[in-house]
């Protein structure tokens, strides 16, 4: 009698898909740009004349139409700002203080905003608007 040769089933090497899986999601958490910003809903006023500033330096604070204060999309209180203004300013030779204001909001929020940034050192100032057509 002839003997049978014994064949197995073929199979897939479970142990190395954990490996390829978790490489792929670090490829992906490597190469995917987090949007650090929460949407926030800022109507931003129109102006007649706009310029356009260079990006790098800029320190740039959001204020709603309610006055709360983000900074990279994080309420923030104003001494926390002020706190972050300071580390920023300590590593830039002249930064930017950039604020995008909601158009509704009182003017005395802005001006504290700004006074309190100007305690320590004086301060470059950029206010965001939209092009009036």
């Amino acid at each position: 009698m002839k003997r049978l040769p014994i064949t197995l089933p073929p199979s897939l090497p479970v142990v190395a898909m954990g490996d390829i899986a978790f490489l792929l999601l670090v490829f992906f958490l490597v190469t995917t740009a987090l949007d650090q910003s929460r949407k926030l809903e800022i109507e931003i006023p129109a102006a007649k004349k706009v310029a356009q500033i260079p990006q790098e330096e800029i320190f740039t604070v959001f204020i709603d139409k309610e006055g709360k204060l983000y900074y990279k999309g994080n309420e923030k209180s104003l001494a926390e700002i002020q706190f972050l203004h300071e580390r920023h300013a300590a590593l830039f030779r002249k930064p930017i203080v950039q604020i995008i204001a909601d158009k509704n909001l009182a003017f005395e929020k802005i001006d504290e905003v700004v006074q309190t940034l100007r305690k320590n050192r004086p301060i470059r100032l950029s206010f965001v608007c939209r092009e009036e057509l």
